[in-house]
């Protein structure tokens, strides 16, 4: 991997390949655009000279990666969402932790929550997300959550968007944003978005009527420009799981 991204079949799928700094490269493909992000540690040539190859670490690879991407010997994988089979070696994170890690030249801040992973690159100012700030797609309760950890992980996001010099915001699903104030439009909308589900749905579920709940909510508080079948998928998801946690508390009193 000479600073490329180096595909097995060029011709599969259309992607969009973007080299933010040396070392660093972002693979984006379909639409909406997932996002991939390459880090390259090429060791220095004294250690090379010694059998040292390339590091990559991938960051949200596809499941089919080994097959995609020409990848060297010493490749893993980190997730900021639920991790997914790749057959690549995954970053072993523990929820609440934060660790900081190197690959080659570039310094990672990996902070870590029961649903995945915020990824800080503070020497460039490069921020992944994950699932939260997306243009395109809407956060998703991790099973059994009531919320309340998706809102903790978006104010910690807010945080280091306000106190860091962030440059670039990569979610997983969606278009990368450069702005500020964009970046923290997106986290708010998430925000207004898990509030109203928190807010609304287990107080209609305390009617009983579970069933005719979940298909007027999924309706009423659908954010207008999230109506695409993926969307609907997650929100439908996410108004059965707050449904579950209300009948979980129900039953306990």
């Amino acid at each position: 991997m000479n600073g490329n991204i180096v595909l097995t079949d060029p011709t599969a799928t259309p992607a969009r390949i973007l080299q933010l700094y040396e070392h660093l490269e972002l693979y984006s493909a379909g639409d909406p655009p997932a996002n991939t992000l390459f880090v390259l540690g090429r060791p220095p040539l004294a250690v090379l000279a010694t059998g040292s190859g390339d590091q990559l670490l991938l960051i949200d690879p596809p499941a089919d990666a080994r097959q995609r991407f020409r990848l060297p010997e010493q490749t893993a994988a980190l997730f900021t969402g639920p991790p997914q089979e790749t057959g690549l070696p995954q970053v072993q994170t523990t929820a609440g932790g934060v660790a900081h890690i190197r690959i080659g030249e570039h310094l990672l801040d990996i902070y870590s929550q029961r649903s995945g992973n915020i990824v800080h690159l503070p020497a460039l100012g490069i921020l992944c997300g994950g699932q939260f700030g997306s243009d395109a797609t809407l956060p998703q309760l991790a099973p059994a959550s009531d919320g309340s950890e998706e809102l903790d992980t978006l104010r910690l996001l807010a945080r280091l968007v306000k106190e860091r010099q962030i440059q670039l915001y990569i979610p997983q699903t969606g278009l990368q944003a450069g702005e500020r104030a964009e970046v923290m439009r997106r986290l708010a909308n998430d925000v207004a978005y898990l509030h109203s589900l928190r807010r609304v749905v287990p107080a209609l579920a305390q009617r009983g009527d579970e069933a005719e709940t979940s298909a007027s909510v999924a309706d009423s508080l659908l954010p207008a420009d999230r109506n695409s079948l993926h969307c609907r998928r997650i929100h439908l998801a996410n108004v059965q799981t707050l449904l579950g946690q209300t009948g979980q508390k129900r039953a306990t009193t």
